[in-house]
C-alpha cells in the first residue's frame, strides 16, 4: 500500500473504499480479535503489578 498523505487522507470519499470479500473480513476480525486478547493481557499484567507494588508497601 503506498504511503498517503494528511491531505489525500482527508480528501477521502466513499468511492475510494470497496467492500471487503469474507476472507479480508475474517482475517480482519481475527487480527482485531488478537490485538483486543493483547490489550486484555496487557492490562492484566499492569494490574498484577500494581497490586503487587501495594502489597509490598503496606
Amino acid at each position: 500500500m503506498d504511503d498517503m498523505n494528511e491531505k489525500e487522507i482527508m480528501n477521502l470519499s466513499i468511492d475510494d473504499f470497496r467492500e471487503l470479500t469474507a476472507e479480508e473480513t475474517q482475517e480482519d476480525n481475527f487480527r482485531r480479535m488478537f490485538q483486543m486478547l493483547g490489550l486484555i493481557f496487557k492490562n492484566q499484567q499492569e494490574i498484577k503489578e500494581l497490586l503487587v507494588t501495594q502489597a509490598v508497601s503496606t
